[in-house]
């Protein structure tokens, strides 16, 4: 989670909230009185929740989740790329907690190698899932090195969404050939090299060739003594 929005929720909620953490598969939250997740209860020292308050459950299964409408304060989620239905898990979040905090990586953090099953954007406040296509894995053009992503600020790799009331979202549908050309036009647009860069990198291309060819020569001279 971002030190940031970490920060923000110890802030601004109150110690007596009642909160749900849902995935907490690598990135427990300590704060969350209650836990949904596919995994057995692990302890964690200082964390509020207690196996009782740790419930194992198929999060995007299709029954709704065991608790009232409106029980909790606020839901933290961090895995909806990763869940089977990351949509109706939204509207579960809406369903039984008042408000909430959801991170999600970009689309360009994802196609830096993340094994996620859903690409994420957030349009006019709504989350908006597209499954990953096949091209991910296999299409240079939507390859992103890690150094070029580390040129991204950290707000633009990760998507941060606080909500309140409503957690609007959606699945995007969308042919496989249509998204494969779309992604590789935005990878192009946000990580090809601009005209200074490829001047940069041709001076120091033609400067190593240069290098070289001197190291030659003083071989060849050092040779013939």
């Amino acid at each position: 989670m971002l030190p940031q929005a970490e920060d923000r929720i110890a802030a601004t909620l109150p110690d007596d909230a009642l909160v749900l953490q849902v995935g907490a598969t690598g990135a427990v939250f300590e704060r969350a009185d209650w836990v949904l997740d596919d995994r057995p209860h692990e302890p964690h020292g200082g964390a509020r929740f207690t196996p009782r308050t740790w419930l194992q459950r198929d999060v995007s299964g299709r029954e709704p989740w065991p608790f009232p409408d409106g029980r909790f304060d606020f839901a933290v989620c961090t895995a909806l790329p990763a869940l089977r239905d990351p949509v109706g898990v939204c509207a579960e979040l809406a369903r039984v907690a008042r408000g909430g905090y959801v991170e999600l990586p970009s689309v360009e953090a994802e196609l830096a190698g993340g094994g996620a099953r859903w690409l994420c954007d957030v349009a006019d406040a709504e989350l908006v899932f597209t499954a990953k296509p096949r091209a991910a894995y296999t299409d240079r053009r939507l390859k992103v090195s890690a150094a070029r992503l580390e040129e991204v600020p950290e707000e633009e790799r990760v998507l941060a969404l606080f909500w309140e009331g409503r957690l609007p979202a959606r699945e995007r549908f969308v042919d496989h050939d249509e998204l494969t050309e779309e992604l590789a036009e935005r990878v192009r647009v946000r990580f090809e090299p601009s005209g200074a860069e490829v001047a940069l990198s041709e001076a120091r291309r033609i400067g190593g060739m240069a290098g070289a060819a001197a190291l030659r020569r003083l071989a060849d001279l050092r040779g013939s003594r």
